[in-house]
Parts: structure tokens; C-alpha cells; sequence
């Protein structure tokens, strides 16, 4: 699998998502992880946190190194993971090139889902250079509100794909930067949900 998460906004949950996504996958083959964002390098700080020791590969990749070096370097594994960055266009271009799945991480407040246009824009910009499967992954869902309905409603009406799962706003998520953990929570059903064929 080649999978980008890509959000022109930042604090959408790109590089959690990333690490436990890279998780699961590791689980089952070997398993790159791309951080994309030369700003921030928040994935190359989580594995910082690691010691190095997170049980996939990491390694940071600009725009141009994505395009030029990508391919060669993810034919050595059997998935790839590319956390994208908030706002360098470039290279999200670039990964949105790479990759097969596009997964959009937004929590369900008016102010994020308002924020998905330029994100989307760029997507279709690009569906005519390397046309990808992409998915909005709801993040930090609040039990028993009624705010993950209302998103769904909103996504709906303005015609983007919203996968099934979401991602519960909890403390193991939110505590877990510089871990590996063991429980991916229901980022192991993204995971069978991507994996299911598209009709």
C-alpha cells in the first residue's frame, strides 16, 4: 500500500494518524515512513522520542526527493506512509503523486471542515497527473455528540468522500507522540477499511 495523509491544515492529526496507520501496516510487511514536513519534522520527532527505535523505517523527504527518490526507495517495502505537510504545496503535490490512497484527517468543527477546500483543490488539481482513491477520516470525535453526524452531513453535501471509521478523541491518542503502541484502536479498522476494494 501507498497511502499520503494530506491536509493543508495543520493539527488535523496527519502524524498521529501516520505512526499508527505505519503501526498496522508494519504488522504485516515491511513498512516506510515518509515525514514530508521540513517545518515541523514531527514524525522525525517521534521517532526522536524512540530513540530511532520505531519498529518501521522513518526518513524525511523534500518535495524534489519525493519525486525523484520516492519510488525507487518504497520498492523495498511492501507499504509506504508519507506524512504530508500543512502548508507546502510543493510537497504536497509531490506526495499526492507517489501514493495510490490519499486519506484527509479533519476533526468535526465548522472551523476544520471550512478549512478542507484548499485541500481538495489541490487533490484536483492533481486527479489529472495521478488520479488516487482519497478518503476523509473524521479525528478526534467527541462520544456522544452529535458533531461527527453533523460532519458527515456537511462532507456529504459538498460531495467528499468520507470513510467510515473515526478516529475517538482520547487520551491514548493524544498521549501517544514518541511511543509505539501496542492497542492502534481503531486505527486498525482504517486500516481493513482502506484495504477493502473500492467499488
Amino acid at each position: 500500500m501507498r497511502i499520503a495523509f494530506i491536509s493543508t491544515k495543520g493539527g488535523s492529526g496527519k502524524t498521529t494518524s501516520t505512526v499508527l496507520l505505519a503501526l498496522a501496516l508494519h504488522r504485516t510487511g515491511k513498512t516506510l515512513a515518509v515525514d514530508a514536513d521540513q517545518v515541523t519534522a514531527s514524525l522525525t520527532s517521534w521517532n526522536d522520542q524512540q530513540g530511532g527505535s520505531l519498529p518501521f523505517t522513518v526518513t524525511a523527504m523534500t518535495a524534489a526527493g519525493l519525486r525523484k527518490g520516492f519510488p525507487d526507495l518504497a520498492a523495498g517495502y511492501e507499504h509506504a506512509v508519507i506524512d504530508g505537510p500543512p502548508g507546502d504545496l510543493a510537497a504536497i503535490r509531490a506526495a499526492i503523486m507517489v501514493v495510490s490512497v490519499v486519506v484527509v484527517p479533519v476533526s468535526p468543527t465548522g472551523l476544520d471542515l471550512n478549512r478542507l477546500r484548499p485541500t481538495f483543490e489541490v487533490l484536483a488539481e492533481m486527479e489529472s497527473v495521478n488520479p488516487v482513491d482519497v478518503g476523509v477520516l473524521l479525528t478526534k470525535v467527541r462520544r456522544g455528540t452529535r458533531s461527527a453526524r453533523e460532519a458527515r452531513e456537511v462532507l456529504a453535501d459538498l460531495g467528499y468522500p468520507v470513510l467510515d471509521t473515526e478516529i475517538p478523541l482520547a487520551e491514548a491518542y493524544a498521549g501517544s507522540f514518541g511511543t509505539a503502541p501496542d492497542d492502534l484502536g481503531r486505527y486498525a479498522d482504517l486500516l481493513d477499511e482502506l484495504r477493502e476494494p473500492t467499488p
